[in-house]
């Protein structure tokens, strides 16, 4: 696995972000979080946590970068 940026064409500081060498989109990133989500609900079924504690984990790193930003 590779991951890697190469230089976009919206602006001056725009990244399109590669994986193995192919542009990903949000959407993407979007189908891959939902097989995360429903592979967490089958190992940890609610009640428990499964994908919520995934989503809590996205939440929290983007609430540490604000953090770093700020």
């Amino acid at each position: 696995m590779t991951i890697s940026t190469v230089p976009g064409k919206k602006g001056p500081n725009d990244i399109i972000i590669m994986y193995n060498e192919l542009p990903i989109s949000l959407r993407e990133i979007a189908d891959i979080l939902l097989l995360l989500w429903d592979n967490e609900d089958e190992l940890y079924p609610p009640p428990a946590k499964g994908s919520q504690f995934s989503l809590d984990f996205i939440n929290d790193l983007y609430k540490e970068r604000l953090q770093m930003l700020y």
